[in-house]
């Protein structure tokens, strides 16, 4: 009898059990819609602010290449890499012994050529007294005159030879054309440098890294947000936990073309007084186009929810009875309500018929005391990708909205609706 007793009350336990189990999933699947099917995420207060990303280079305001304009080889260097340099101080000297040369051979054809033009000119003098005499012809005082022009000529040739020759014995001495911070020297003693088609570059020298600027490249289709002197923040990997700023100071027309997309670029004026910021350096950059603040924000993701084929039907419902055209048809043959259901316009939902729904209004959904989805029109504002600001509308700060919706199997498999287009 003891036993019978005690296996009757487990009985009894298991079916309280599962009646209980039963229950609760009726309570909690409150008929059409469970609670836990929805995401919901809250509206709050914030600032927002709106950007325009893109990476540049830094460098100085004005960097000089210094190079040569004689070859040669690299006799002797005076200055390195991050040293400071005044303007006029000499930076390298290249091996002059063949400028030297040609230098003295410059000089004795300049001498030749001036004993040339003293001869002629005795040669003429004694020409115009013979022809006077008559003892020579008039054909030999002409070709007296014209040695002597000839002579002066050639004095003329070699004497710019000759300062052709200590100019580019000058040259042999590389001077700073500015003052400035060598950043780069491309040199060594004993290197020969060629100067024949191109000058080489000796050094590169910046001006001032106290002002640097960052040369950014823009998509075309970001170009006409970005404006002269807009504020800019951007970081360096050098100094990840550092946020700089500048401003806008040039936008260049020349288009460039990679991979078929089209950029410009923008030149940004930086402040480096602290000398954290180095040439060559990526900057990561958010051009300012926008700010909000103490705002009310929604998620991005609320605005991007695509409702079920249950919320569109109750939307239809309450736009039919507030309008009287819920069964009215379409040009297709189809209801507003069965149009929308298929992916199509909610027709009158902002009160200007059949038109293009602005780029500023959205929806929202949001849970009615019974717990059952109801739509919310409002009017957005700038955008920082994650959160949006809402302008105007009939949801206050602290309301919950639905994020995502968890669908059934049943609802997966079915073909659901495609985004409603709010008009």
């Amino acid at each position: 009898m003891v036993m019978k007793s005690g296996k009757r009350k487990f009985v009894i336990g298991i079916v309280v059990v599962l009646l209980v189990a039963a229950l609760v999933w009726f309570l909690t699947r409150n008929g059409k819609e469970t609670a836990g099917r929805y995401t919901m995420v809250e509206i709050d207060r914030g600032d927002l602010e709106a950007v325009v990303s893109s990476t540049g280079t830094l460098g100085a305001v004005t960097t000089v290449q210094v190079g040569t304009q004689v070859s040669g080889r690299i006799a002797k260097i005076y200055t390195d890499f991050n040293k400071i340099v005044k303007k006029g101080e000499l930076l390298a000297m290249l091996d002059t012994s063949s400028l030297l040369m040609a230098v003295s051979e410059a000089e004795s054809s300049y001498d030749r050529s001036k004993a040339q033009l003293k001869q002629s000119k005795q040669d003429l003098e004694r020409m115009q007294y013979l022809f006077k005499e008559s003892i020579k012809t008039k054909n030999d005082l002409e070709q007296a005159q014209v040695n002597l022009e000839l002579a002066q000529a050639n004095m003329k040739a070699s004497q710019s030879s000759l300062g052709r020759t200590r100019i580019n014995l000058s040259y042999a001495s590389i001077y700073a054309p500015i003052d400035g911070l060598v950043i780069a020297r491309n040199i060594d003693v004993g290197q020969t440098v060629a100067a024949s088609f191109s000058s080489p570059t000796l050094f590169l020298i910046a001006n001032d890294l106290s002002k640097m600027q960052i040369l950014a490249n823009v998509d075309e289709s970001d170009i006409g947000q970005i404006k002269e002197g807009q504020e800019v923040r951007f970081t360096v990997q050098a100094q990840t936990d550092r946020k700089f700023s500048g401003r806008v100071s040039q936008i260049r027309l020349e288009p460039t073309s990679v991979n078929n997309v089209v950029n410009y670029t923008v030149v940004i004026n930086v402040a480096n007084n602290e000398r954290l910021l180095l040439p060559g350096m990526t900057a990561t950059i958010d051009f300012l186009i926008g700010q909000a603040k103490s705002v009310l924000r929604v998620a991005n993701a609320a605005l991007r929810l695509k409702p079920s084929q249950e919320m569109i039907a109750e939307l239809m419902k309450e736009f039919a009875a507030r309008t009287g055209r819920g069964s009215e048809k379409s040009p297709g043959g189809k209801s507003a309500t069965a149009t929308a259901a298929s992916g199509g316009s909610l027709p009158g939902f902002a009160g200007n018929g059949m038109g293009k729904r602005p780029k500023d209004i959205a929806m929202l959904w949001i849970l009615d005391p019974a717990g059952n989805p109801k739509a919310v029109r409002i009017k957005t504002g700038i955008s920082d990708g994650q959160m949006t600001e809402i302008v105007s509308g009939e949801i206050e700060e602290g309301t919950e909205v639905i994020k995502s919706i968890t669908l059934s199997a049943e609802e997966q498999a079915a073909p659901g609706p495609r985004r409603m287009r709010i008009l």
